[in-house]
């Protein structure tokens, strides 16, 4: 185990760090593991037992469960425990999606348009006609008028109102109009007016259905995670299918091959014996101390142009002169990092040489004092130094060759 991450574990245990955790069936999230919703699923009343196989293709489908199976506490357990599990892993896998946003602006909406609409899947909507109730009904298909209805008298209307839980008060006339209103007719077309008022037994309703309302919005942001982590669930699915579909000998050799690298692991952990502090290796492990003298990293190197940095080694030594730190160095001295400063890391050599090259290119510059400029006959331009001749006489000449091209005659 290198020194690295043996301070990276120490931070780790002092600070909190927050970091993504996976189990081993998740495989750094490629996988779902549902192992424990799976089995508060199983173990609900009145469900029907599948495997988890099975159970994977179809966890964010509800519309197969009965709706009266759904209103228990066990079942809304389970279905809040299915949630915060794919909301933990859609968060680890997909953090760039704003999950929150997503639920209160666009699947709140939709969701309650639908439950408005009876059209949200899973729950249907209560269909009863009136006169399915129990109790001394009429069978009001025999009448054609509320007149015939009146013949029966005020006691018999009575029980008829009652059955259906309307109004019995009045007088026959009004009994009679009342329940011959409802003929032919459904619960949601009929005039509330009419009904016995019952606080009891509304608020029971409004409470019943604000509790549908709630596991039914449950099931709603189950099936939007499971649309956003489809891939997730794809894959999941052809593991499994993958493992059942392994011979006894592999699974064998498998569990072999978990147990001998959680052996490696320990080993690992191991404070390994380095007296010589040499480097380690690709394994985690000191290199060999012939190793560690053919590359020369028992010789140390000191920059001062680099900050009195130390380098192992020749070969870290040549290659820090390209490296940002030496060039910066440089840079702060007022000189450009060229080969001619190759292997030179104090402060004062570089700086005496510095101003030797400025002397020599200044020495290279053309001087009009000195130098004449001159065209040849190819048209080619140069520099030509003075040459000043003081003859005692002017009648006097040379007869040398520089002589004579200086002052441009031949001889006679």
């Amino acid at each position: 185990m290198s020194t690295e991450f043996d301070e990276f574990k120490k931070l780790k245990e002092i600070i909190d760090l927050n970091l993504v955790d996976f189990t081993d069936e998740e495989g750094y999230g490629k996988y779902f593991d549902l192992n424990e919703c799976f089995n508060k699923f199983v173990n609900l009343k009145n469900i029907e037992k599948i495997d988890y196989l099975t159970y994977l293709n179809k966890f964010d489908n509800f519309v197969d469960i009965p709706k009266e199976r759904k209103l228990n506490s066990e079942y809304k357990e389970y279905v809040n425990s299915l949630l915060n599990y794919l909301y933990d892993f859609c968060v680890k896998v997909k953090p760039l999606i704003d999950i929150e946003r997503l639920f209160n602006e666009e699947l709140k909406e939709d969701f309650e348009k639908r439950w408005e609409n009876s059209t949200f899947p899973g729950w249907p909507k209560e269909t009863s006609s009136v006169l399915k109730q129990t109790g001394a009904r009429l069978d009001l298909s025999t009448f054609s008028s509320w007149e015939e209805l009146a013949s029966l008298g005020l006691d018999r209307l009575k029980l008829a109102l009652i059955a259906v839980n309307l109004k019995c008060g009045g007088t026959l006339e009004e009994r009679a109009k009342r329940l011959f209103l409802i003929k032919d007719k459904n619960l949601d077309e009929i005039n509330p007016n009419l009904f016995v008022k019952n606080k009891n037994e509304k608020s029971g309703q409004f409470k019943s259905n604000e509790k549908q309302k709630e596991i039914a919005y449950l099931e709603a942001q189950i099936m939007k995670l499971g649309e956003i982590l489809s891939e997730q669930k794809i894959a999941t699915i052809e593991n499994v299918q993958r493992k059942q579909a392994r011979t006894a000998g592999e699974r064998e050799e498998s569990d072999e091959e978990i147990s001998q690298n959680e052996s490696d692991d320990e080993e690992d952990d191991e404070v390994i014996y380095n007296p010589k502090n040499l480097p380690l290796g690709w394994d985690g492990k000191p290199i060999p101390y012939w190793l560690y003298k053919l590359h020369g990293l028992n010789i140390t190197y000191t920059c001062e142009i680099c900050g009195n940095a130390i380098y192992k080694g020749p070969k870290a030594f040549q290659i820090h002169f390209a490296e940002w730190r030496h060039a910066h160095g440089m840079r702060c001295l007022g000189i450009p990092n060229t080969a001619h400063f190759a292997n030179v890391t104090s402060i004062e050599d570089a700086l005496n040489l510095w101003n030797k090259l400025k002397d020599e290119k200044q020495k290279e510059k053309f001087q009009p004092t000195n130098e004449e400029e001159y065209e040849d006959s190819e048209g080619r331009v140069d520099f030509k130094p003075w040459l000043l001749e003081v003859n005692i006489s002017p009648s006097l000449r040379s007869e040398s060759s520089v002589d004579t091209s200086v002052k441009g005659f031949n001889k006679v």
